[in-house]
């Protein structure tokens, strides 16, 4: 969200554009009037204060904790082991033959074993040498690490914990074809609620640095016991809070970290009757509110990407990840979509034909990079103005800025620019005519400082979920081994 937050400001976001198709030429510097220059003036100040307070202790905090984690535990064989056999435990003990006339009779299964995910509490405990886990009965699910005390500088015992509460007063239930066993179904028992938490024990006491609730909605048509995302609508909504302590009690410098608290909200709802999806983000760091986005999209249920056969070993770049961002929403249309900086600049966008949209751009960027003329710029830039509206609302100006694509030579080549229209001028201005080196000085500190942890969270996140895929394969065979 850093790296995008610095991109918007310092590129436009390169999708935005004004409602109008009117074309006029770029008014001459002389020309340029009070709202464009308040404009300027702000803006300059708005990325100058990011630049300043945008902390990414939280962020890099996360990315080591998850980094080692993937390392000692996911890809710990001993850890697996027991995770596995402890699934496979229950899953043995609970075999049963279908009830007759039930819905997984129905379904043709003759037997079926539960996982019971509200009710799952174990302790899994590194041991001294740090090549097994001890596994013990618990409330909830934790996992006790040895790690590194940066105030000891030495390799301790238990001092970092992953632990999870389930709440299982409303559960969701989800059936699983065994695809080893014909006949066997493996019915999973999903709580609507989590609670989440990374604690350390540097100082002696348990201290969470990272927690946070997940809760889940799936509307289960009547008739059916069984959820079923393809098909069922659903919602999700959550928070992340971050509490990194600074140099003085985490016994790191200055220059390595600072302190840094975070607070994250988002929700997500599809409804696949209407085929609608509202998104809803919201960050605040350090009692400044960073970013709050909300969009409503339509055409949910039309398209489906295949997440199983995505593999997340390529995620090494932003790139990639966006490519794959980029497929998945191609079946949609977004219809609304608002951006709020810093409590200041919001951005409203719309694009009816994202499919479409993302066709021309493409082909425009290509042209593009082969060095293409003016003239054949234009016809991209006419498209996209066909095909995306925008404007900016700058509260600290109160101004609302409509924005469109404008042609511009930069540097060798010519470039579909966004620009803008102040109400005070006749004509459009482009992005280049209003970053001063000094704003674009700001945005490089930013997107510099960013786009370190942004790339190391993609790499880490694409092992977790391959390390998600090769688990339940490993269940699976587990599985069959203990039936033999």
């Amino acid at each position: 969200m850093n790296w995008v937050l610095a991109a918007t400001l310092v590129c436009g976001a390169s999708v935005f554009t004004a409602c109008t198709n009117e074309s006029s030429d770029n008014p001459s510097q002389e020309q340029a009037k009070k709202n464009r220059t308040e404009f300027i003036q702000h803006t300059r100040a708005t990325m100058k204060n990011m630049a300043e307070n945008m902390n990414f202790t939280s962020w890099n905090a996360a990315n080591e904790i998850n980094k080692y984690f993937n390392l000692y535990v996911l890809n710990n064989r001993a850890f697996n082991m027991r995770i596995v056999s402890t699934f496979i435990g229950n899953i043995l003990q609970s075999i049963k033959p279908v009830e007759e006339g039930s819905e997984l009779a129905k379904l043709g299964y003759q037997m079926y074993g539960t996982i019971d995910l509200s009710n799952f509490g174990y302790r899994f405990t590194m041991n001294e040498d740090n090549t097994d886990f001890d596994i013990e009965a618990a409330d909830n699910f934790e996992v006790i690490l040895n790690g590194y005390n940066p105030m000891t500088q030495q390799i301790e015992k238990g001092i970092y914990k992953l632990a999870m509460k389930a709440d299982g007063k409303k559960v969701f239930k989800y059936q699983i074809p065994s695809i080893l066993q014909k006949g066997l179904v493996n019915v999973i028992i999903m709580p609507s609620e989590f609670e989440f938490s990374i604690a350390d024990k540097l100082s002696g006491t348990w201290a969470d640095r990272f927690y946070g609730s997940l809760n889940n909605q799936v509307s289960v048509p009547e008739g059916t016991e069984y959820a079923n995302l393809i098909r069922d609508s659903w919602n999700t909504n959550g928070t992340i809070n971050t509490n990194i302590p600074g140099p003085s009690e985490s016994g790191y410098s200055e220059a390595i970290y600072k302190a840094d608290k975070n607070a994250l909200a988002f929700s997500l709802a599809i409804d696949k009757v209407n085929h609608k999806a509202d998104l809803g983000f919201s960050w605040e760091q350090n009692g400044q509110k960073m970013v709050d986005l909300a969009l409503k999209g339509s055409g949910v249920g039309t398209g489906n990407i295949d997440i199983a056969k995505i593999d997340f070993t390529k995620f090494t770049s932003a790139t990639s990840i966006m490519e794959v961002i980029g497929t998945a929403l191609s079946a949609y249309s977004l219809d609304e979509s608002k951006v709020t900086l810093l409590d200041d600049l919001t951005f409203n966008l719309s694009i009816p034909e994202l499919a479409k949209t993302m066709i021309v751009y493409n082909e425009y960027k290509t042209a593009r990079r082969n060095g293409a003329d003016k003239t054949i710029i234009d016809t991209y830039t006419k498209q996209l103005n066909d095909l995306v509206t925008a404007e900016v609302i700058c509260k600290g100006v109160n101004q609302t800025i409509p924005m469109r694509f404008m042609t511009t030579k930069f540097g060798v080549d010519y470039w579909a620019m966004p620009s803008y229209n102040f109400s005070d001028e006749n004509g459009y201005v482009s992005l280049t005519d209003l970053l001063d080196p000094e704003s674009i000085t700001y945005g490089i500190n930013i997107i510099d400082h960013a786009a370190a942890p942004m790339q190391q969270s993609i790499i880490v996140a694409g092992q977790l979920v391959q390390y998600l895929q090769t688990l339940l394969a490993s269940m699976q065979q587990n599985q069959q081994q203990s039936q033999q």
